[in-house]
């Protein structure tokens, strides 16, 4: 699928990225479906804090569900599901985690590691893609915003990226 129009951010600090997705935030609505790619320590979990902080969840401490798939955010104006499927080897794996149950429901879905997810075939959803342009500028971030579907196209139109 090739997305419909790409809007292109940058970033040089934690505190810009969490504060381009807590602008994302303020667009989402429930059933949103957000799959964060990049490398590791591309700052997807930075992104995804941004956007949970954004709805109105007060935990600060904000981690990767890497080892229990699923950390569960209620507090905020939409619940957030947020998920971490790089530890998943199939797509037999994820269907028997009960994680596809989330999809479209109240709240919002944020996918680290998304291709699992991704290759069942979602119908739309913004993917979230954080590259470092090399080792040695490791603050420095370029965040692309790829709306795949109609409802997801809506979050980007119109989107200013934050100064940075």
């Amino acid at each position: 699928m090739i997305p419909m129009d790409v809007v292109t951010c940058h970033s040089t600090s934690e505190a810009e990225t969490e504060a381009i997705a807590h602008h994302l935030a303020q667009k989402l609505t429930p059933g949103s479906l957000i799959a964060l790619s990049g490398d590791v320590g591309t700052g997807k979990t930075v992104f995804a804090r941004g956007i949970i902080h954004g709805l109105g969840h007060p935990d600060p401490y904000i981690t990767s569900p890497t080892f229990t798939l699923i950390n569960t955010y209620t507090q905020g104006r939409l619940s957030v599901y947020h998920f971490d499927l790089y530890r998943l080897e199939s797509t037999e794996a994820l269907l028997a985690s009960g994680a596809e149950e989330y999809l479209n429901g109240d709240g919002v879905c944020l996918v680290e590691w998304p291709r699992l997810w991704l290759e069942r075939g979602v119908a739309d959803y913004l993917e979230v893609l954080l590259t470092a342009p090399s080792h040695e500028t490791m603050t420095h971030r370029t965040i692309q915003l790829r709306p795949y579907g109609p409802a997801s196209q809506r979050f980007i139109q119109p989107f200013l990226c934050p100064p940075s």
